[in-house]
């Protein structure tokens, strides 16, 4: 009991300095900040004056912005005990290539991870994208990497695993469907806590879309099981015809695998043991 009221009370903590942050970002970038849900400020500062038990959902929103001609869309999702985790923030912007964006990203998220200190830092952060947004676009020839012959693994067909803390983010979940299609993968992505991805398609394609989703800001992610097959068993082992989004709960969740015949990859996503 007494180890509720404590989180409960880190919680309150918490979700009150994300309040004030949130209440700040606004009053400098106006209507430029859109939350994903209009009434989910209401509903924390409801839980927050103890008006209500229910205890609210993830603050997710994005800021809307033009940096030097470049239009950003930033989007912001705060774990329930941030600014104490890290915030998960990932910027996309039309005016720069696949390339650039990821760049862009990975470099915020090692720049998040290196200075986030258990305070608030939403608007350091956005400063820092304000501030170096521009050389992604202007060093691109610096960030281009030789074409490189393609060797065995372009003959064989492959499925990844992956396992991630959570995948809250809008954004994130758009771009993972997004790059899945792109590199034409095959699977889905479970959306929640935790998460898991599976993608199956040509093992370079796979592995490329790895390097790109595994370059955005995650708590953690994980490939927890990669699986090779001879292209020439494609037709035999491929378990997925489209790539989708799913939302379940676990029990059913381990039904999903099961239709799929892969009721054995469950314990290994979660480490349970049949014995």
């Amino acid at each position: 009991m007494q180890s509720e009221e404590n989180f409960k009370s880190k919680l309150i903590n918490c979700l009150t300095q994300q309040i004030s942050e949130i209440e700040v970002l606004t009053s400098i970038f106006n209507e430029a900040v859109t939350m994903s849900d209009t009434k989910i400020l209401e509903k924390v500062k409801d839980f927050v004056e103890n008006k209500t038990q229910y205890t609210p959902n993830h603050l997710d929103f994005t800021i809307n912005l033009l940096v030097d001609n470049l239009k950003l869309e930033i989007s912001v999702n705060l774990p329930s005990l941030y600014p104490e985790e890290e915030p998960d923030i990932y910027v996309r912007c039309n005016q720069l290539n696949r390339q650039e964006e990821t760049a862009l990203n990975s470099d915020l998220t090692k720049y998040i991870k290196d200075n986030h200190l258990g305070e608030e830092c939403l608007y350091t952060a956005i400063s820092w994208v304000q501030e170096n947004i521009q050389k992604y676009k202007n060093e691109i020839e610096k960030l281009k990497t030789p074409t490189i012959t393609k060797n065995n693994s372009a003959c064989n067909f492959s499925r990844l695993w992956v396992y991630s803390h959570h995948i809250y983010n809008k954004k994130k979940r758009e771009e993972i469907v997004k790059m899945a299609k792109e590199y034409s993968l095959t699977g889905f992505c479970l959306s929640g806590k935790p998460g898991v991805i599976c993608v199956e398609g040509i093992e370079n394609d796979c592995q490329e879309w790895w390097k790109i989703i595994k370059s955005m800001n995650w708590k953690k992610i994980v490939i927890r099981k990669t699986e090779n097959f001879k292209l020439s068993e494609k037709n035999t082992v491929q378990k997925f015809h489209n790539f989708e989004e799913i939302h379940s709960d676990m029990s059913s969740f381990s039904k999903y695998l099961d239709a799929f015949g892969l009721s054995d990859i469950f314990n290994e996503l979660f480490g349970l043991c049949n014995t």
